[in-house]
């Protein structure tokens, strides 16, 4: 017989071994095994003929680290890489679902809402919309400024009015926008705002002269009033009674002034073909020039440079319909329309204050354009008168 070594803590056995070592064979032990306790080798003789080692090994206490966790999910990352496929699959269906449902599902339509602005508003039914705006702007209106009246016209209260219909298309919401009424009613009286244009008198060495006559301007005394109207008369529109809306005007009398109230000053004399160069009030230079022709004059009064070009093609019409094409104009300064300061070089010297022959600009010799250019900045007050 041969025996198997087992490791029995000698402390736990409570027992001797028998005298007789095959009755110790036959004897069920089991072994109580703590990893505090001493381990002693025992050998259990079986009856069979062949040796099964059976091996006890001492269980000992387990220490967790993150290094556990890591090696699990190694082992099972299959599973989890399929879980995650899983995963993002089907919010990925979810996401293409809701995209292709808002594409192929018809829009909802929200449902219009009556006003509920009292006096601003009226619903009718959709066949009477026309004959009810019909009526609403074509009823007598009139805005007086000042002491001037004109007509507000149908196109202008049409523009104060915004149309609504409701989903069933049974019927119309005609609503009165407030702020567009004011708009144009302050638009419409603007028209008689003017800034006065004061009167300018010059001294050539001899009586004072009026270049420039003055004009007196107006201004609203009070731009809050029509806002205010408009506000009232709104609530009364659909009735199509009629409105009358007013404002006073209130007149801006002009100055008489000299070229001292002007920084620079260009002032060109067409009938003696003299142009007058003030600067701060004094007179700095003088030079000879010549205007508009009698068919084509030089338009009068008080301009601004607002345009300067060292050099340009010049085309246009002559007095009796055909064209004419000047290439090259040199030192051009524009102060109304199409008509410019600027130098003539196709004239002799001569010519200059003694005959008037442009289309209304006012030309002067190549080296007097230029300095002209070079002084005058856009903006640069221009008159001219006779």
């Amino acid at each position: 017989m041969v025996g198997n070594d087992f490791l029995v803590p000698r402390s736990r056995l409570g027992l001797t071994t028998p005298a007789n070592t095959e009755e110790a064979a036959l004897q069920s032990i089991t072994p109580i095994i703590t990893s505090t306790e001493e381990i002693i080798p025992v050998t259990v003789a079986t009856p069979a003929t062949a040796v099964v080692p059976i091996p006890v090994i001492p269980t000992k206490q387990r220490n967790w680290n993150l290094g556990q966790p890591l090696d699990a999910l190694y082992r099972h990352s299959f599973v989890v890489f399929t879980l995650l496929f899983l995963l993002v699959g089907a919010s990925g269906i979810e996401v293409g679902g809701r995209y292709w449902a808002a594409r192929l599902e018809p829009p909802v339509v929200a449902t219009a809402k009556k006003p509920t602005i009292s006096g601003m508003s009226i619903t009718v039914p959709v066949g009477q919309l026309q004959q009810k705006l019909q009526q609403i702007t074509g009823q007598p209106a009139s805005l007086t400024v000042g002491d001037q009246t004109v007509p507000v016209s149908p196109d202008t209260i049409k523009s104060w009015l915004q149309i609504t219909a409701d989903n069933a298309k049974t019927e119309d919401f005609i609503f009165v926008n407030k702020a567009a009424m004011s708009k144009s009613l302050s638009d419409m009286a603007d028209k008689f705002v003017r800034s006065p244009v004061n009167q300018v008198i010059i001294n050539h060495g001899g009586a004072d002269q009026v270049i420039v006559y003055g004009h007196n301007g107006a201004h609203l005394t009070d731009p809050g009033t029509l806002a205010t109207q408009a506000g009232q008369f709104a609530k009364t529109v659909m009735d199509a009674k009629g409105m009358q809306f007013s404002t006073p005007l209130q007149t801006q009398a002009y100055s008489v002034v000299t070229p001292a109230a002007f920084g620079k000053l260009l002032e060109a004399d067409v009938t003696t073909k003299t142009l007058y160069v003030y600067q701060n009030g004094q007179l700095i230079n003088t030079f000879l020039t010549s205007d508009g022709a009698p068919a084509t004059p030089t338009p009068l009064g008080e301009y601004h440079i607002y345009a300067k070009y060292a050099v340009q093609d010049m085309k246009g019409f002559n007095a009796n319909g055909t064209k004419y094409f000047q290439p090259r104009v040199p030192w051009v300064n524009y102060f109304t329309g199409g008509d410019a300061i600027h130098g003539v070089y196709w004239h002799p010297s001569w010519w200059f204050g003694a005959i008037n022959s442009s289309h209304g600009c006012v030309g002067v010799p190549v080296d007097v354009g230029e300095w002209i250019y070079n002084w005058a900045p856009v903006g640069t007050t221009v008159i001219t008168h006779t």
